[in-house]
């Protein structure tokens, strides 16, 4: 349980709740989910607010995540290239992980040192897989069957730029999986675009999606087009490192479609 109370409160929805709303969204006893909160009171992992009476993420989990991320050499390299991505374009860059089949997950983020208007994004955050180009570039190398499932479950519309024509959504998936990377416009946020590319693991599954984040109206062509490049590079070195041979793909003339 305790496990689950962490991962609840980690979701910018839910960053601040009560007793009660805790117990009532995991479906447990309030009397066994409040022994569970003490606990991790007392080991500093949550921090309880005595005047609203409402539990958050406690002051030990950063040092504990910033260790994880030291430890773990890999995502302590993608993590290294999202400031100098968020350098070279202008754009906040973020790196974005599958939590499970339809959702996905802020896990890191770096911001442009200018002082241009920039987005941002709360680490935790989750949001759906089929909304904006994050979702396209991990759905993009999925199998086609799965499409229809996802089709069959209903496409939301966040607004009204988001794709929800079936032939038009699979469309979209083909051309992601064929260019490397996923350009969309207002289609999750409305105001936001994002430019993002897959990071491929050894065995060629998309392990990490790296994105560029702006106000669609800050956009044009050219700037699409430089982030583009600037994340790929940075993907393509980081698929090399995990073992992914792009190199060879390259000169077999690229990913199959």
């Amino acid at each position: 349980m305790a496990a689950r109370i962490l991962k609840l409160l980690s979701r910018y929805k839910y960053r601040s709740c009560t007793l009660t709303e805790i117990a009532d969204r995991l479906s447990v006893n309030k009397t066994t989910c409040l022994r569970v909160l003490r606990t991790l009171e007392r080991e500093d992992f949550i921090r309880y607010h005595p005047e609203t009476r409402r539990y958050s993420l406690g002051p030990y989990l950063i040092p504990l995540g910033n260790r994880a991320a030291e430890l773990n050499q890999r995502i302590a390299g993608v993590m290294a290239e999202l400031p100098m991505v968020a350098r070279a374009t202008g754009m906040t860059t973020v790196l974005v992980q599958r939590l499970r089949d339809d959702r996905l997950i802020y896990i890191a983020s770096a911001e442009p040192p200018d002082d241009r208007v920039r987005i941002a994004v709360s680490i935790g955050q989750q949001f759906p897989i089929t909304g904006a180009a994050f979702g396209k570039c991990f759905l993009a190398y999925d199998e086609e069957d799965d499409w229809d499932r996802w089709i069959a479950e209903g496409l939301k519309a966040f607004t009204p730029n988001t794709i929800t024509h079936p032939e038009r959504f699979k469309e979209s998936l083909r051309e992601v999986r064929q260019q490397g990377y996923a350009v969309t416009h207002a289609e999750l946020t409305p105001g936001v675009s994002a430019v993002a590319v897959p990071i491929f693991d050894r065995l060629g599954r998309v392990e990490w999606v790296m994105a560029c984040l702006a106000l669609t109206a800050q956009l044009d062509d050219e700037r699409i087009a430089r982030a583009i490049a600037r994340l790929r590079a940075g993907a393509e070195r980081l698929s090399e490192w995990s073992g992914y041979p792009l190199s060879q793909e390259r000169k077999d003339g690229g990913r199959e479609s």
